[in-house]
This record gives structure tokens, sequence and C-alpha cells, in this order.
């Protein structure tokens, strides 16, 4: 395989659903994966296409059943369950595409695919380290769109000097751009590369809100509150290491 290749899985429907384009990259805190890994199980989703390409990062991946399989872009449609005459495009990736020439041909391929569906907006996910707040930011290319986003709890992008996206999603951009599709971004300032959950929840409130699309987060809020209550048994336990382990002043062990 020298070129990269998409394979269709489902045939695009037919119907005039309208679509918005959500492209969830690769970064740190994987919150873009997050996000859209909550919106298939909310949303009824159904993969429709993936992509192959020799040019991304050789290493072998391996799933949560256990399957080995090499890297990919994952295509889906996901609708809303509450019957609306819109659903979402979710072009997925767990790492980043950092080549120019490779982010030109993935988005010529991803392009020439979502030719048949009609898109009406698009939606940029990533995360980075823009100043340790934590907050995510947003822009867009309207102004009011932009203030909707920060009523919704996202702030203003404006301060970011490099936007931390990937060569593919860059491209898009651009392509969307010259086909007079509206785009938005939201970042996420994130520090570390452990999955930020609670930075995922917080996109994930903007997005229901902005886009009018009920999320399910119950799994999400359950995991988070799991891993507080983990931070704080081990932060009660090294507090009392730091004592001397209890009575005596000293910690017990054995050995």
């Amino acid at each position: 395989m020298k070129r990269s290749r998409l394979r269709e899985l489902v045939k695009p429907p037919s119907d005039d659903t309208e679509y918005i384009v959500v492209d969830a990259g690769g970064g740190p805190g994987v919150i873009a994966l997050i996000v859209s890994n909550v919106l298939q199980e909310s949303l009824d989703s159904l993969k429709i296409a993936e992509i192959y390409s020799p040019h991304f990062p050789q290493v072998t991946l391996i799933n949560n059943d256990g399957v080995a399989m090499p890297p990919k872009i994952d295509i889906y449609v996901a609708k809303p369950r509450s019957g609306q005459n819109r659903a979402l495009i979710l072009i997925t990736r767990n790492f980043i595409v950092d080549s120019v020439e490779v982010g030109e041909e993935i988005s010529e391929l991803v392009q020439e695919y979502l030719s048949s569906f009609k898109i009406k907006d698009s939606l940029f996910l990533s995360s980075g380290r823009i100043n340790a707040s934590g907050e995510v930011y947003a822009s867009s290319t309207d102004i009011e769109r932009v203030r909707k986003l920060v009523r919704l709890g996202a702030k203003s992008g404006t301060n970011i000097d490099t936007l931390p996206i990937d060569r593919l999603a860059s491209s898009l951009m651009l392509r969307f751009h010259l086909h007079n599709i509206p785009m938005d971004l939201l970042i996420s300032d994130t520090v570390g590369f452990a999955p930020d959950l609670t930075s995922a929840r917080k996109v994930l409130s903007i997005m229901s809100g902005y886009l009018n699309i009920p999320i399910d987060t119950s799994k999400l809020d359950a995991e988070i509150q799991r891993q507080r209550q983990l931070i704080e048994e081990a932060g009660k336990f090294f507090e009392t290491m730091e004592k001397g382990g209890g009575e005596g002043g000293y910690p017990s062990y054995i050995g």
C-alpha cells in the first residue's frame, strides 16, 4: 500500500439530514478521544468508514478486546436519539499527523468522501498546554459563535499564539473554509499526558449546549468521582506516612 486509502463500510445515507463534522484529533490528555467515545455511547452511532496509511505511526495498537491492529482513522455517524434532523460525523484518531504532505493527502480523502453529505458546520477538538488554567478555549470563524461558546463556559482563545492542532486538522480547516463551511475550535488546556477526564467533561458540557444535543455523561461522571476518591485516599495515606505511620511515631512494616 503506497498511498493512503479510505475504506467505506456503510453507504452514505441519502436523506436530507444536516451534518456537523467533529474532528477529534490526538493530543495531551487524549481529551478529544474521550469526548468522541462518550458521544458514540450517548448517541446512535455507526462506523461508516476508516482510513489506513503507510504514513501513519508505525506501531501496533491493541483495543479493549485484545485485538491488535494498525493505526487508522475512524469515521462515525452519530445521531441524537431525540429524532432531530441533524447528526454528527465524528473523525477520530489517537495519534498526531505531523506531516504536511500526509495531512493534505488524508484531508483530500476525507473531503471527497464527505462530498455526498450535507455538511452544515464543523467543530475541531484539540488539547495542549496553554497556561495551566485547565480551561476550555474557543475560537471560530464568526464572533457571534465565539460569544455563544463563551456564554456556555468556554474562554476566548484570542491569547493563544500557536494552535495545538495537527496537520490533518489544519488542512481540513482550510478546505472547509474554502467551501464556506463555518468552523469552531475548542482547545482544552491540559498539562499531562494521562487521560484528563475533567477537561473532557467540560468540553462535553459546552458541546451539548452549543449543538443542542443531549449527551449522557453519567459513566464519565462516575469515573471522575472514582478517580477523585482514589486521589483523596492516596493523599491521606502519604499524610499518615509523613506523620510517622500511626502510634509511636514510627512507620510499621514487616521485613
